[in-house]
């Protein structure tokens, strides 16, 4: 009973914050309408390749091809390793890892840049005596802060777009 009442009294809170699903747009379309119009250049090194590839699930599920309006460049900065912690005998047993990526969307027909924006992720992993074991928990870990890149890059252009085409469509009934 408590649950039941919780859940009514946090969807009459939810409407009237003004609050919207983020994947939908005032009139009912879904966002991959606005994102499918972003062409993603490439991104150098194996690390770039892993995030354009997230980058265009998120962005771009339904892969559908045409006209791009904009073009998201993205600058990839090398993964910094810090160790953490180190024992009695000069050992590290853990290291931080931190990648960085700044990003700008630019209009494909005037080149005019109208986002442009950095984001950070940061992780750690266990190091053991076994060099493969560390190496493999390396590149997992690489491999999850280049998806969370991509879902931060992602989220923030999704807004933008948002913002940009509830802007667009208030003008319009203004007009």
């Amino acid at each position: 009973m408590f649950y039941k009442n919780l859940l009514i009294f946090t969807i009459i809170l939810l409407t009237g914050c003004g609050f919207t699903p983020m994947n939908q747009i005032n009139n009912g379309q879904n966002v991959t309408s606005l994102t499918e119009k972003i062409a993603i250049a490439n991104i150098p090194n194996h690390d770039g390749y892993i995030l354009k590839k997230e980058l265009q699930d998120l962005l771009n599920p339904d892969k559908k091809t045409g006209e791009k309006e904009y073009i998201l460049v993205v600058s990839l900065k090398s993964p910094f390793y810090e160790d953490q912690t180190i024992q009695g005998d000069n050992f590290s047993s853990r290291e931080n890892t931190t990648i960085r990526a700044s990003f700008q969307l630019k209009n494909t027909q005037t080149q005019k840049l109208v986002l442009s924006d950095s984001t950070t992720a940061t992780g750690a992993y266990n190091i053991v005596r076994e060099p493969y074991a560390t190496q493999m928990a390396r590149n997992k870990l690489k491999t999850n802060l280049l998806k969370i890149i991509a879902n931060n890059i992602s989220v923030r252009i999704i807004s933008f777009l948002k913002s940009q085409e509830e802007k667009n469509e208030s003008q319009t009934v203004s007009n």
